[in-house]
């Protein structure tokens, strides 16, 4: 629908694909690739850090950010690195039957979410339609997000209460804090998971999970 608009109004459109490349099985065409661009990050896909692609709509023209060499067809100056370059496209081919390994991985998901409400009744999941498959995103009243990321590290769960965009800031979730209120947004954490986690790896955290709850309460 926000394409259709942007179209419409004669807008460009641009999105941020790094966590559905890989991962989300579209019923048919991905609508996505109806925007004038779109972005995907090689280290989302397993592969190596600090390489990605911008990846236009045949037609769209692209200003160049840098000046300089001719790299890139002109679009960036700068020599390539090769290898993170191979490893990105070795990535990208895993990915392209990822969505088929992740539809196990939402399964994973919805059994870890009812494994944490059952632990902490006053819990809830922030969200529910159109979610990724391999997120989600819980709402603990009795903590702020810092201290139980710290609580659950320290027995060896390690989750985040925040997107790794914003690491080393301490604002909640301006996302959380639209869709509830900043006092929600302070008080949430983000449980990530990937295609090679396992029935083990959830029946673990949600171990870990009850036992720091149970000594808050204690």
């Amino acid at each position: 629908e926000v394409l259709a608009l942007a179209k419409r109004h004669g807008a460009r459109t641009h999105v941020d694909a790094v966590q559905a490349v890989g991962r989300i099985a579209h019923a048919g065409a991905d609508p996505s690739q109806a925007a004038d661009t779109r972005s995907v990050a090689a280290h989302k896909l397993r592969g190596p850090k600090g390489i990605g692609a911008l990846v236009a709509r045949q037609g769209v023209h692209l200003e160049p950010l840098l000046a300089g060499g001719s790299q890139e067809r002109g679009l960036r100056p700068g020599t390539l690195d090769p290898v993170a370059a191979a490893g990105f496209a070795v990535a990208a081919a895993y990915a392209m039957d990822g969505p088929a390994r992740y539809v196990a991985v939402a399964a994973r998901r919805s059994a870890l979410e009812r494994g944490l409400l059952a632990a902490d009744p006053r819990a809830r999941v922030n969200g529910s339609a159109g979610r990724a498959p391999h997120v989600t995103n819980v709402w603990c009243p009795a903590w702020s997000g810092p201290e139980l990321v710290a609580a659950l590290d320290l027995d060896g769960l390690a989750v985040s209460s925040g997107s790794a965009c914003s690491a080393g800031t301490n604002e909640p979730s301006p996302v959380l804090a639209a869709m509830f209120d900043e006092a929600r947004a302070t008080s949430s954490v983000r449980f990530s998971m990937g295609d090679a986690t396992t029935d083990e790896d959830i029946a673990g955290a949600l171990a870990i999970f009850a036992r720091v709850v149970a000594r808050s309460r204690a």
